[in-house]
């Protein structure tokens, strides 16, 4: 049986994918509507934002998963194991409260976007959004997940 975290992480990685895929897909249709037709369809400018917007939610996720962010491990490295442990303990509690904190406010945004209505494609703006709400959920379930291990020095 798949585990929670296997199937979230499936569900993250094919939704950046598809997401993704559907962004260039709408920014295409947009350059062939501004060079080959005598109207370009308006909806491609607000469409693209959202496939965008749902990529990097998607994606936020795997990348804190991944550890492809700012490091300054050259600082790091410097101290003591034990006092490595203590900054990586650290800093990922506090990154956990942050995103929690985001993750409140972001579903509280989602709600506000109920009764708000998309400027040209007349749909709610809590699709939007909810890029927003996946972005948190997102990292916070990777960063709990991936909780820092202590790095205990190796017996020679």
């Amino acid at each position: 049986m798949i585990s929670f975290f296997k199937f979230f992480r499936k569900a993250m990685k094919w939704g950046t994918i598809i997401s993704t895929l559907l962004f260039i897909a709408i920014t295409l249709i947009q350059i062939y509507g501004r060079f080959f037709m005598t109207k370009a369809p308006s909806w491609t400018e607000e469409a693209a934002r959202v496939a965008f917007i749902y990529a990097i939610a998607f994606a936020a996720g795997l990348a804190v998963r991944g550890t492809y962010y700012v490091d300054f491990g050259f600082l790091v490295e410097k101290f003591s194991t034990n006092t490595q442990n203590i900054i990586k303990f650290f800093i990922w509690a506090v990154t956990t409260v942050f995103v929690l904190i985001f993750t409140y406010h972001a579903i509280d945004f989602l709600l506000m976007g109920t009764i708000e209505k998309s400027p040209s494609l007349k749909y709610r703006m809590a699709i939007s959004f909810s890029g927003i709400a996946i972005m948190g959920l997102s990292i916070l379930v990777h960063l709990i997940y991936e909780k820092p291990k202590s790095n205990k020095p190796s017996k020679i």
